[in-house]
């Protein structure tokens, strides 16, 4: 099991004080932001303006070893870097977001939390290692069955997604190649076509994902759980929020500091999705290229939503990582949920593999074995939101939802899988599914996390990311 580490003095003392910036958490208060004294923005104020370890976050074109093809235009993803059109459709390779290298410290001393990112090392600074996931959920070559991150959409000259007649959007020749969804061919031509969708399928469970990242090269998986939970302290520190639904604006405080979140843009009616097209995606990847890697929100229209009528739903993307919340729920390979039975106190436990070829699903839901997954520490007992994130091997996790809610704390949601009873059969391995769908309001987020499901959980509504990892001694 990790170790509580970190403990004593929250700010480091000069003379580092220049080289790092983040965010002191007061946990005593309800709130969860700078605005109502949550938070408290510490270290280097200029840095927290300029955001240089934020700012490094962007779009590029990987071949399949993760190294660099070609980078993305910054303000837009259908350009390439200094120029010239970007293939987005699977024809130039797979569509990534680079997380950078950096060095972070986390610290509790009594009641407040410390987060310190920094781009040197720092006595008690630990490196947090280049990452790279795909910036929307991936889908696959229906031939092949070769995982890929692509767009296939079409845009015109103004900037606006390219539709036909009908009001239908006008994809890319090979957008067949790899149909999203179940790969439902009767839907091409209609309002409800998954064609350049992310592939979700009640077939496609982890075992069958990872054996077809696999088929890509060791270093394809799809453990996006450590890259979230970077990504969530990135998106705390630069808009002084913990509750990532914040609403979205682009205006700097009078200080020159980011503020806000997300917002909840892509909420929907759970009936209206069911009738629509039966919980499958409905937003098509890449819909925010022509953000590159700003933050921001665009408007997607859906035909014929219901009774023949359009919806507009508000699309984010924080850096270039698309939809983080509140649309599919993601299936995470890198991290496992274990809950024990009454009798052996009803615990639950959260573990987390670094090393992607030791990705597995367990061999026995019930049997508490899982190679190369270590022990991080206690998750939530009961259903509820967050309030308290616990601290091990360098990671934090939830581990507590006591005093919660949606407009306190961490104001995301955990699901937990209740075992009633010793002879119920409820104990034991999860899955973790991370960011929720588009049917969740408040409760969504970007540490949003459901631990219901077993292992082989498969449903229309769970997608995959597709992330290429480094080794120790490449990068970019």
């Amino acid at each position: 099991m990790g170790t509580l580490i970190g403990i004593g003095n929250t700010v480091p003392q000069f003379p580092y004080e220049n080289l790092w910036y983040g965010i002191r958490i007061n946990l005593k208060n309800g709130g969860h932001s700078v605005s109502d004294g949550k938070l408290e923005r510490v270290g280097n104020l200029d840095l927290h303006r300029s955001l240089p370890i934020q700012k490094r976050i962007r779009r590029y074109m990987a071949n399949a070893d993760g190294s660099v093809k070609y980078w993305l235009g910054a303000n837009d993803s259908t350009l390439k870097e200094g120029g010239g059109a970007a293939r987005l459709n699977a024809l130039d390779g797979i569509v990534q977001l680079y997380k950078p290298d950096y060095y972070r410290r986390i610290e509790f001393d009594g009641d407040y939390m410390l987060v310190a990112i920094s781009e040197v090392a720092l006595p008690g600074f630990i490196h947090m290692k280049e990452r790279s996931r795909s910036p929307w959920l991936a889908t696959c070559n229906r031939t092949t069955n070769l995982p890929t991150c692509a767009s296939f959409l079409q845009w015109n000259a103004d900037g606006s997604l390219k539709r036909d007649a009908n009001g239908l959007l006008v994809f890319t020749d090979n957008a067949a190649e790899y149909r999203g969804g179940n790969n439902q061919t009767a839907y091409d031509g209609t309002y409800r076509s998954m064609l350049g969708m992310p592939m979700s399928s009640a077939s496609a469970n982890m075992n069958t994902f990872r054996t077809r990242c696999r088929s890509l090269g060791d270093n394809c998986h799809f453990g996006g759980w450590r890259f979230r939970e970077e990504m969530s302290w990135l998106m705390a520190i630069e808009f002084g929020d913990l509750d990532s639904q914040a609403a979205f604006t682009s205006e700097k405080t009078a200080d020159g500091f980011a503020q806000g979140g997300l917002g909840n843009g892509t909420f929907v009616n759970s009936s209206e999705w069911s009738a629509y097209n039966g919980y499958y995606p409905f937003i098509p990847c890449g819909v925010t290229a022509k953000l590159g890697n700003n933050t921001g929100v665009v408007e997607y229209t859906i035909k014929n939503w219901k009774d023949g009528a359009d919806k507009v739903v508000k699309v984010a993307s924080y850096r270039g990582w698309e939809a983080p919340q509140q649309y599919m729920w993601e299936h995470n390979d890198d991290v496992r949920v274990w809950y024990s039975k009454p009798s052996d106190e009803g615990d639950g436990l959260i573990f987390l593999c670094n090393d992607p070829a030791k990705f597995a699903n367990p061999s026995n839901d019930r049997v508490r074995t899982l190679e190369g997954y270590e022990e991080l520490g206690a998750i939530p007992t009961t259903s509820g939101y967050i309030s308290a994130m616990g601290y091990a091997n360098g990671w934090t996790f939830p581990n507590s939802i006591t005093g919660g809610a949606s407009n306190k704390h961490y104001c995301d949601y955990w699901w937990r899988s209740t075992v009633a009873t010793d002879d119920n059969n409820q104990e034991g391995w999860r899955q973790l599914l991370s960011a929720a769908t588009a049917i969740y309001a408040e409760n969504s987020g970007v540490r949003c996390a459901n631990t219901n499901s077993r292992c082989a959980h498969t449903h229309a509504a769970c997608g995959f990311p597709l992330c290429l990892e480094f080794a120790a001694s490449e990068g970019i």
